[in-house]
C-alpha cells in the first residue's frame, strides 16, 4: 500500500472547539444533583458495591470555577476558535428571587476573558442541573418551572448575552426528561410515564419560550438546544419487535423535541458517542464485547454520517457540539477523533451543512453518576493538585484544528458509505496515532 499523504480540507470558518458543563468542572456547587450524590453514597445498596465514596461526589471537580483562564489558555493553545461552557443556574438563583450578583460578575468576567483571546462562546444556560428549591417544587414536572428557567433567561440575556455568540439553551432534555422522570437513573428518581410526559412538555417550552426571549433582545442570535443522537439499529433487524422498540426510541429521543421546537432553532447542536443495538429483551439494549471505550461503549465512527444525514432533513445547519471518549490510557482517543471527523467531512461533501465540531472533553472531570472513573479530557487532571496535563491526543486534535484538515493515506479504495462494513476504509497516519 503506499504511503502517501491525502488532506481533507473542512470549509473555511469551520467552528472547532472543545465542551465542558459547569457543574461538571467548576466544583463547588450546591444544587439538586449534589445534594442526590450525598444521600445517594449513605445509600445501603450503594455500600453494598463496595465504591468509593470520595469518586462519586463532585465537590470540587476540576476547581474550574478559580481556574478558568488557565482552562481558556488550553483551550487556545489547541488552536481552537470556539469553545462550549456553561453557566450554572444554582449559583445565579441560589434561592427563590434572589440573584446572586458576584456570580453573575464571574460569569460576565468568564465571557470576557474568552472573548479576550480570540474564542467565539458558546453557552450553555442548562445541563441538567437545578437550584435546590426548583426540585423541591416538582423540577420539571412542575410547569411552574417553566416560568421560573424563563425568568433566569432574561437575566442571562440583560447581563451577559452581549458576548454570547451560540446560545443553548437545553443540554440533552430528552434524555434527563427519561433518566429522571421514567427510567429513574437521575435524579429526581421518577418511575412516571405521566411525569416524563410532563417534564418532556415542559421543556419543550421552556426552550421555545427562550428562544423568544433572547431573539427579543438580540434578533440574530444563534439559538438551539444540544440533542444526544447517537446512532440506534435494531440488534435483530429481520425481528419485528427490535425493529419496532428502535423507531419509537428514534422518536422520543430525536423526531418528537425537534418536531415541536424545528421552527424555534437557528441551528442543531449534535452530541453523538456511539452506536446503540436496541433489543426488546431487558435491559433493551445488546452490548458489544469488541471496540468499546472503557465505559463500554462501542466505537463506531460511521454513525455520525447517518445522524448527520438524518439530521438534515430539519434544513438547519448543524454544529456537533460533543463528541468523545472515555479513554484513560488515551491509546485510542486521536483515532477517534480522525475517523469521527473523517465521515463528517463526508457528510459534508455530500450536502450536510454541518458547521462546527467540539470534542467532548477539554478536561477529564466528574462523569455524573459515574463519577470520576471516565477520561474523556483531551488533558488529564489531578484530583489533589488539579494540575491539567496534555495527553498526547491533545496535540493531534490541535494539529487538525490548526490546519482547518485531517490527513490519511490515499493508495486505497473508499467504497460508497452503504458499502462500507462497519469500518473505515481509510488508514490514518501512525504518527498521529501514537
Amino acid at each position: 500500500m503506499e504511503n502517501n499523504q491525502k488532506k481533507l480540507k473542512f470549509p473555511n470558518g469551520f467552528l472547532w472547539g472543545t465542551s465542558t458543563s459547569a457543574y461538571q468542572v467548576e466544583g463547588g456547587i450546591t444544587n439538586d444533583w449534589s445534594e442526590w450524590e450525598a444521600k445517594r453514597v449513605k445509600s445501603k445498596k450503594f455500600k453494598n458495591k463496595k465504591l468509593n465514596p470520595n469518586d462519586y461526589i463532585c465537590g470540587k471537580a476540576c476547581d474550574s470555577y478559580n481556574r478558568y483562564e488557565e482552562d481558556l489558555d488550553l483551550a487556545k493553545s489547541l488552536n481552537t476558535n470556539a469553545v462550549r461552557f456553561g453557566i450554572e443556574w444554582a449559583r445565579i438563583e441560589p434561592k427563590k428571587g434572589v440573584w446572586d450578583v458576584a456570580e453573575i460578575k464571574h460569569y460576565a468576567q468568564v465571557l470576557a476573558a474568552t472573548k479576550k483571546r480570540g474564542l467565539k462562546t458558546v453557552v450553555t444556560l442548562w445541563h441538567w442541573t437545578n437550584p435546590a428549591w426548583i426540585a423541591k417544587a416538582g423540577g420539571w414536572a412542575n410547569k411552574e418551572t417553566v416560568t421560573r428557567y424563563l425568568r433566569y433567561v432574561d437575566l442571562i440575556v440583560n447581563e451577559l448575552g452581549g458576548n454570547i455568540d451560540y446560545w443553548v439553551t437545553l443540554n440533552e432534555p430528552m434524555l434527563l426528561a427519561n433518566y429522571g422522570y421514567f427510567l429513574g437513573y437521575f435524579p429526581p428518581n421518577r418511575h412516571s410515564f405521566f411525569k416524563f410526559k410532563k417534564a418532556t412538555k415542559n421543556l419543550i417550552n421552556a426552550h421555545i419560550g427562550a428562544y423568544k426571549k433572547i431573539h427579543e433582545y438580540f434578533p440574530n442570535a444563534q439559538v438551539s438546544i444540544t440533542n444526544l443522537s447517537n446512532h440506534f439499529e435494531p440488534n435483530k433487524k429481520w425481528f419485528f419487535p427490535d425493529v419496532m422498540l428502535k423507531k419509537i426510541v428514534a422518536y422520543y429521543g430525536i423526531n418528537k423535541f425537534f418536531n415541536e421546537i424545528n421552527n424555534y432553532i437557528d441551528y442543531i447542536g449534535v452530541d453523538y458517542y456511539r452506536r446503540i443495538h436496541l433489543t426488546l429483551i431487558p435491559p433493551f439494549i445488546k452490548r458489544k464485547k469488541e471496540n468499546i471505550t472503557d465505559m463500554g461503549w462501542e466505537i463506531y465512527p460511521e454513525g455520525i454520517y447517518h445522524v448527520l444525514k438524518y439530521l438534515s432533513k430539519f434544513k438547519k445547519p448543524i454544529i456537533i457540539l460533543e463528541n468523545g471518549l472515555a479513554d484513560a490510557d488515551d491509546s485510542r482517543r486521536a483515532e477517534f477523533i480522525k475517523k469521527h471527523l473523517y465521515f463528517v467531512h463526508k457528510a459534508i461533501e455530500d450536502g450536510v451543512d454541518v458547521r462546527g465540531y467540539f470534542h467532548w472533553s477539554l478536561l477529564d472531570n466528574f462523569e455524573w453518576d459515574k463519577g470520576y472513573a471516565p477520561k474523556f479530557g483531551l488533558f488529564a487532571v489531578d484530583r489533589k493538585t488539579f494540575e491539567r496535563k496534555a495527553r498526547l491526543s491533545a496535540e493531534v486534535y490541535g494539529e487538525i484544528c490548526k490546519t482547518n484538515s485531517i490527513n490519511f493515506c490515499t493508495g486505497i479504495s473508499i467504497p460508497p458509505l452503504n458499502k462500507i462494513n462497519h469500518h473505515v476504509n481509510a488508514v490514518f497516519y501512525s504518527s498521529d496515532l501514537k
